[in-house]
């Protein structure tokens, strides 16, 4: 063989070989390059990838509400690159940086072309930043203006631009093109407190980034470049759309790890984006109805109201206005009166009938004594109703549907308070419970504080049958990284169906409302309203099975209002909402359901009980399946007349309405046990001296075998009475015993006079 050839091959081979160990070299030099690149601090970087962005705030149909102002107003919208339209991403590109997916960081074409251009012209006439320059220039500037660490260093090493170089080159090792450019025009300023191409686009032209045309996008990629001299013709107002709920959102952490990003370039715990429940459809109407009475409330002492309305069957909270005016600092406006807990009068009153009903204290056929009665032992409570009148025997449904006091009290009383407090905190009322043994039986009439953001969702409970769920707030793909407490049966089925059946009744409410219009739907609803002791508030609540209302008027002050008891103007603007909600459609509308467990069946209407061939006037009333009513004793016939007897213990009752009856009406003075019905056993007195004259206690006795009843006084005779049993007997200071002796019948009470 040939040596020269064979010599002339190795040489070759060697070449070859000395080529591939140089490329190798240069490709471990560069993967080298990339990694230290890579590895090499940037705490400029971390800073800038940690910063906050404004949150765009949307209602379920993508109406935006708000976006959240970030330090001195600014406002630095965030969008992923796959959300930031194509147009714009090639426009911006060929603005800045024609090569930008065709060099790592630095462009030496375009150095080489700005050199020979400058130096040709003698002056700057043209840059070479690349847009990973820029983006770094942004970066290390906000460093700066947060530390004031980046200047010092450049004065003191290299120059301004090599430093932006070389940070653009750790931008490269760190990041895709994508991601630079992802990062770059979420970051640009655009002058007038706006960063970013989503701010910049809203401020210059009051619309979304997706919605621009070509020519818009072209001028927009100038204006980086001299933003002063750009400004919109109109300043763009951002929308301020419900505060109040934005601010207890943020207060409650809704803000934060709502929107996670498959993104590295995006690190903040705040979501950019926000797709709330509500409707703004409804906000808006809402908001108008509020605002037409507050109107309407005028000379009423009425300065603010709050409603709040929720879907029924998700717990999705559809409008949130927190007062009439967030801008009226004279009435407090910035003060969330869905939020801010009043006494919510007799609208408490269903939760705990539907309590009494599910524990079997009382059933819908009973008839409650509305007569006077005195509750309590050192305390003394003693109820009236708002018109202050006793109606004696009072069907439960009626009770309810007219909101009476002393029934409800009577309810409480067999229930037990803690029982309802601690079904009240099971409702939701956070507060109830721990102030309920000093609200005591006022909390049957609504003594206690709640606020519409948990007595709404309460109320739905009986919409819904039953069962409790909590407010939603987010929708969308939101709506699934939400947070929420547990839903729960707080009440059977068929209880709350009885109960919507007493408040849905026109009939029944008539007694303690006539038969006013405001309750009156051509859909299924109920409703409660009611009026805080004091008339500081006046609150209404009602519902169908889509739709929850509540509205609350009066004075953040806690200033008393001038106006009826019922809440007919709260009542009508929960109504009126309603009504838009349903949208009138009869057709359309969902009833409610009736109970599974009862059938309706014939009753006296005044006893409650089975009727007899010498009762009057039925009616129908849910009973029990199974259960067999007790015959009426009511009426009786004597002689050829049918007389109406009341029991006992509608003795006081009766006696200050004897002059209404004809003589068909009488009392059984002795249809029970003896009872001392007053003074209360262990009842505190306290004794004025300059009253001392028309100071007394009144004594009342009925029920036992006998005619006549033996009154002792600290076990000294004092009278013998007939029927009725009730009289004065002077008030003297100190621990006194009445007993009561009737028959082989013996009671006996004592109280304190102090």
């Amino acid at each position: 063989m040939n040596v020269k050839k064979i010599i002339a091959s190795l040489q070759k081979r060697s070449g070859a070989f000395r080529l591939i160990k140089i490329a190798a070299a240069v490709v471990i030099l560069a993967i080298g390059c990339s990694i230290l690149l890579k590895i090499l601090p940037y705490k400029q970087l971390n800073f800038f990838l940690t910063r906050e962005y404004s949150t765009r705030i949307y209602d379920r149909k993508k109406n935006l509400l708000q976006v959240t102002p970030l330090k001195n107003g600014l406002r630095r919208e965030y969008v992923p690159i796959k959300e930031i339209p194509r147009d714009v991403q090639k426009i911006f590109i060929k603005a800045e940086d024609k090569r930008f997916y065709f060099h790592g960081g630095i462009d030496l074409i375009a150095v080489v072309r700005s050199v020979f251009l400058n130096a040709s012209n003698k002056k700057n006439v043209s840059g070479a930043s690349t847009i990973t320059m820029q983006l770094a220039k942004i970066i290390n500037a906000t460093y700066e203006n947060q530390n004031n660490e980046y200047q010092s260093k450049v004065k003191r090493n290299i120059s301004k631009k090599i430093y932006e170089a070389f940070c653009a080159l750790k931008l490269e090792a760190r990041f895709s093109k994508k991601e630079i450019l992802e990062l770059y025009l979420n970051s640009i300023p655009f002058g007038n407190n706006a960063e970013g191409v989503m701010s910049a686009s809203r401020l210059y032209f009051g619309k979304e980034i997706s919605s621009l045309d070509e020519q818009q996008i072209e001028l927009l990629s100038k204006i980086p470049r001299r933003p002063s001299f750009y400004s919109p013709k109109n300043k763009y107002q951002y929308p301020y759309f419900m505060p109040h709920l934005v601010r207890y959102l943020k207060d409650n952490d809704y803000f934060l790890n709502q929107k996670k990003i498959k993104s590295r370039v995006y690190k903040s715990d705040v979501p950019y984006e926000i797709n709330l429940s509500v409707d703004f459809d409804v906000q808006s109407y809402a908001q108008t109805c509020a605002d037409d009475a507050i109107k309407e409330a005028e000379f009423s002492r009425i300065s603010n109201i709050s409603v709040l309305v929720m879907d029924v069957q998700t717990g999705a909270v559809l409008a949130w206005v927190g007062s009439n005016d967030f801008n009226d600092n004279e009435s407090n406006g910035q003060i969330d009166g869905v939020r801010f807990k009043n006494q919510p009068g007799s609208s408490i009153k269903p939760f705990l009938y539907a309590l009494a009903l599910d524990n079997g204290v009382v059933k819908p056929t009973d008839v409650i004594a509305d007569v006077p009665v005195e509750y309590g032992e050192e305390k003394a409570y003693i109820p009236f109703n708002f018109n202050n009148r006793f109606n004696g025997p009072v069907r439960l449904r009626v009770a309810l549907a007219s909101s009476l006091n002393i029934p409800a009290v009577k309810i409480l009383d067999e229930t037990g308070i803690d029982v309802f407090a601690d079904k009240l905190e099971e409702l939701g009322f956070k507060d109830i419970k721990v102030n309920a043994e000093k609200t005591g039986y006022a909390l049957a009439l609504g003594g206690g504080e709640v606020s519409l953001y948990e007595f709404v969702p309460a109320f739905s409970v009986l919409a819904r049958d039953g069962k409790y769920i909590p407010l939603k707030f987010l929708s969308g793909a939101d709506e699934k990284k939400e947070i929420r407490g547990k839903s729960k049966q707080v009440y059977s089925v068929d209880t709350v169906r009885i109960i919507d059946s007493f408040l849905s009744d026109k009939g029944a409410r008539s007694l303690g409302f006539g038969y006013y219009q405001t309750f009156e739907t051509k859909y299924p609803s109920i409703f409660k309203t009611g009026t805080s002791n004091q008339f500081q508030n006046i609150t209404a609540l009602g519902a169908t099975p889509r739709y929850a209302v509540g509205v609350w008027m009066g004075n953040f002050s806690g200033e008393t209002v001038i106006g009826k008891t019922g809440s007919s103007l709260p009542a009508y603007v929960a109504k009126t909402i309603l009504d838009y909600l349903e949208n009138f459609d009869e057709l359309d509308s969902i009833p409610f359901e009736e109970p599974k467990k009862y059938h309706k069946e014939k009753i006296c209407s005044l006893s409650g009980k089975k009727p007899g061939e010498n009762c009057r006037t039925t009616l129908t009333e849910y009973v029990k399946n199974g259960e067999a009513l007790e015959s009426c004793t009511w009426h009786v016939k004597k002689g050829n007349k049918v007389k109406t007897v009341f029991p006992a213990i509608y003795q006081q009752w009766y006696l200050l309405n004897q002059n209404k009856y004809s003589e068909d009406v009488e009392l059984n003075y002795m249809d029970s046990e003896l009872k001392i019905l007053s003074p209360r056993n262990k009842s505190v007195y306290f004794y004025d001296e300059y009253s001392r004259f028309n100071q007394s206690i009144q004594v009342e006795v009925i029920g036992g075998s006998e005619e006549v009843i033996e009154i002792f006084v600290d076990d000294q005779p004092y009278r013998t009475s007939g029927r009725p049993c009730a009289f004065d007997i002077p008030m003297e200071k100190g621990v006194h015993y009445i007993r009561a002796v009737c028959g082989n019948q013996e009671k006996v009470v004592s109280y304190d006079v102090r």
